[in-house]
Order: C-alpha cells, then structure tokens, then sequence
C-alpha cells in the first residue's frame, strides 16, 4: 500500500486530536496495521494535556498581568521583590517546554493518549527509529490564511510584553518613573496578547490533519511495510523501528513518555522525524530550540546534505517557530533530525487549518517522498553500521 492510501485511511476519521477518542481510534488503526505487516506491536499509554499551543501563554501570561498590575497598585521594597520573584516563577513552565525537558508543567486535566510503535527485530545494533505523530491541532484564526504569516512576529511581541513587565516591576523598585512607564507598555501588550490567545483557544476546534501529519504517519507506514516486505534491499548492520506518537501537538508529549519509560541507548538510537511532508519542498532542519538550541544529530545531518545534489529543491533551515518530535529527543542526547514540507516562503501547507485536507495533499509529491526516504534512511542505516 502506498503512503498516500495509508493517508486517506487515517483521515476516514473527522480529527485526531490529541488525547481525544479519534486520537484513541488512530492508534488502534495504526496498531492494527502494523501487526497485520508482522511487526511486534506496542501500544504505550501515557497521560497528556489537552492543550499547549494556546494554554501555555495563558498560564504565565494572565499571572504576570496580574502581578504587573499589583506592583503599581502596592507600596514597600519587600512586596515588590515577592512580586518580581513571582514573576519570575511563572516563566519556569515556559522555559520547560520550550525547552523539550518532558516534565510535566500544564496544570488542565489529563486525558489519555498512546504511542504505538514496533520493537526492534535483534538486539545488539545500531538502531534508526522513523517517528511521526498522528495526532491533530486546534485550528484558530491566528493560523488563517491572513494571519499566520505574522505568527511569529505576535509570539514574539507577546513575550516581549510579558519581559517588559518583568523589566517594568525591576526598574520601578530603584526609579519609580521610568519603571511605570515601562509596566505601563509591557501590561498593554501582554493585555492584548492575553485576550488573543483567550479568544483562540476559546473560538479554535480541531483540523482535519492531512498535511499535519497524515502525511508523516503514512510515510512511515509505507516505510514500515517496504522494510518488512524487502529487507534485504536495507543493511544488515543496523535495525528500523517505528515510531508513532500521541499528543505531540501538546507539546511532544509522545515523544518525551516514549523516551522516559523505555530510554533507548543513546549511542546506538537515533530519530528521523516525518512532519508536514504532504506539500512543497523537502526541507530538513539544522535543529530545534527556542530557548536553548540543539544542533540536529550529525550523522543524520551529513546525510541529509550529501542528497542534495541528487534531489532537486531539497532544502535546509535552521530552526521552526514551533519545535517537532526531534526536540525531547535532542534535549534527552539522542541524535535526532526533523523532515517537512516547505513552501517557497518557508511556510508549511494549510498549517493547522481547516483547509488541510487530503484534497490539498501533493499525492505525486508523496510519491517522490517514499523513493527518497527509503534512500535516505538506507544511506544512514549504512553510515551507523560502520
């Protein structure tokens, strides 16, 4: 079965977003069939938040405003260094997350959600884990067609106001003046800011994911069913599992449990992640991190940029506003490099929004894909027997 049959039968359901029963009904599929291929099959139970992308601003953000607002409100050298160490207490959750350290900061409800993936067929080889996640994002309008190129321009704006405030309350405790004008900005735009993510997070509902990552999962599907069928056209010297992760719309969730409770040898373990590769050109990143920067496994990455020359418009960037699976993984000290699909300005194809359907999925370009990741990972698989 080609990737783009394995696509469509995953996208029969209406999403699958994270931790809800459609999420729970794709891993069974994909459970099923890798199974039916002959695999040994895992599906690993984890518990995940239903929300990040718009939740995680909010949780910093509204108690910084807060605190902002009670440090022009109080008087007394003592208060306002408790407000500023406040402050600077709420931030810890952002910089765990996007930082890629898998502990747990959300503080919503958990809902269930799995990973499924295959064990290795022998032990004692190098090991090429092919990962992707199958779960889908909350569309709103900051990703409509109108807005989403200025994502990364509110993000930043938004944390800057939130710094701003932070900054604000310092400088108010020694120069009172300047320290309010500042508290005065940094409380506006972390205001507006607040109210958008609010709204968002509010107003958004589920994607129907076939770009984001019904692409990815039936790439690694087709990947999973070539190697199982023509093994002996991959090296002997080095084991292909196969990766299918929840949740990783809520903050690589699937990925962090995977790593967490079975820690593959990170001498011999490596991640080849499959994200967004239904449109545009293949593009592989440098690395990933917002707040520390992790280098892409170098391996992975010489590989990937000795393939240039053969594939036309393969491309390379160096970092994503919002990070993959690849960052746990990275974090943990495993090598890692992530694969998606870009357009000529960069963008990823109706990136969690309501017109990512399997319609608007390049099905030729899909095709390309499996010659040239079955290549690739064949190349990798030869570079780490060594």
């Amino acid at each position: 079965m080609g990737s783009m049959e394995y696509l469509k039968k995953i996208c029969s359901l209406p999403h699958r977003g994270s931790g809800t029963k459609y999420e729970h009904e794709c891993a069974g599929m994909i459970n099923r069939e890798l199974r039916g291929l002959g695999y040994r099959a895992v599906m690993q139970e984890f518990s995940s938040p239903a929300d990040t992308l718009y939740v995680l601003p909010l949780e910093a953000g509204i108690p910084l405003v807060m605190l902002g607002f009670a440090a022009l409100a109080t008087h007394g050298y003592a208060l306002h260094v408790l407000e500023l160490v406040a402050g600077l207490l709420f931030l810890i959750p952002v910089l765990i997350e996007t930082g890629g350290y898998g502990i747990e900061t959300n503080i919503l409800p958990k809902r269930k959600s799995y990973n499924v993936f295959t064990e290795p067929e022998s032990g004692g080889k190098p090991k090429i884990a092919i990962a992707a996640h199958y779960d889908t994002q909350r569309g709103s309008f900051l990703f409509s067609p109108g807005f989403v190129d200025h994502l990364q321009a509110f993000y930043y704006a938004d944390y800057a106001g939130l710094a701003m405030i932070l900054a604000g309350m310092l400088l108010y405790m020694f120069f009172p003046v300047p320290g309010k004008a500042v508290l005065y900005i940094g409380l506006a735009a972390g205001c507006i800011g607040q109210a958008v993510f609010l709204v968002a997070w509010l107003t958004g509902r589920y994607t129907p994911g076939a770009n984001d990552n019904g692409s990815g999962t039936g790439l690694a599907l087709y990947l999973a069913e070539d190697y199982r069928q023509h093994r002996d056209e991959y090296p002997v010297g080095a084991d292909l599992v196969f990766l299918f992760t929840g949740s990783e719309e809520v903050g690589e969730r699937g990925m962090s449990a995977y790593i967490k409770k079975y820690r593959p040898d990170r001498e011999d373990t490596g991640f080849v992640i499959l994200d967004n590769l239904g449109t545009g050109k293949i593009t592989y990143l440098e690395g990933e991190g917002m707040i520390k920067y992790y280098r892409a496994g170098s391996d992975l990455l010489q590989t990937a940029d000795g393939m240039k020359a053969e594939y036309a418009g393969l491309q390379r960037q160096h970092n994503l506003l919002l990070p993959t699976d690849a960052l746990p993984a990275l974090a943990a000290g495993y090598q890692a490099i992530s694969f998606l699909g870009k357009d000529e300005k960069g963008r990823l194809g109706n990136y969690h929004w309501y017109t990512d359907t399997v319609e608007n999925v390049d099905e030729q370009l899909m095709r390309r894909e499996e010659t040239f990741f079955k290549k690739y990972i064949i190349k990798v698989m030869e570079k780490v027997s060594h």
